[in-house]
């Protein structure tokens, strides 16, 4: 599979849990402390480039686990784990070192932009908070995205 291939099959899969992923950003913008400052989305590819990964929302601001403490139940927008009967959600998955690309930066390239589509979606008049979206570590060939209040 090259890359091209990798992220449309990455885009399906991510794109049959848009739902829950707008629910889940809903029900972040109703938890939202009055404290909190910015809203970080982070994608957080595992480190041997197989394909599993989370996409996880954070919030900046004063006492850091407070803040993060009141939308505990909203963080995990996506969440790739495996289990007895495989990875779910059943995400394109590699043999460790086979992909011919970083499969770290395709992902966090793809999920940023659903993330963002995500936001998109649902944030407007449910958020005054200014949010970022990017790659752990590094992670991605462009630069954490803007996601407008």
């Amino acid at each position: 599979m090259n890359r091209d291939d990798y992220i449309a099959a990455l885009q399906a899969v991510l794109a049959a849990h848009d739902a829950a992923a707008e629910a889940t950003l809903v029900g972040l913008f109703a938890a939202l402390p009055p404290r909190a400052q910015e809203i970080h989305i982070v994608v957080h590819p595992d480190q041997d480039g197989e394909g599993t990964f989370s996409v996880v929302a954070s919030l900046s601001g004063p006492d850091l686990f407070v803040l993060n403490k009141a939308i505990e139940g909203h963080r995990y927008l996506f969440d790739v784990r495996h289990t007895a009967e495989g990875l779910w959600p059943e995400v394109p998955y590699f043999a460790h070192a086979d992909a011919a690309f970083s499969v770290q930066d395709a992902i966090v390239d793809t999920a940023m932009a659903w993330v963002a589509a995500r936001w998109a979606a649902v944030a407007p008049g449910r958020t005054t908070l200014p949010g970022w979206v990017y790659g752990e570590e590094g992670y991605g060939t462009t630069d954490p995205l803007a996601l407008p209040a």
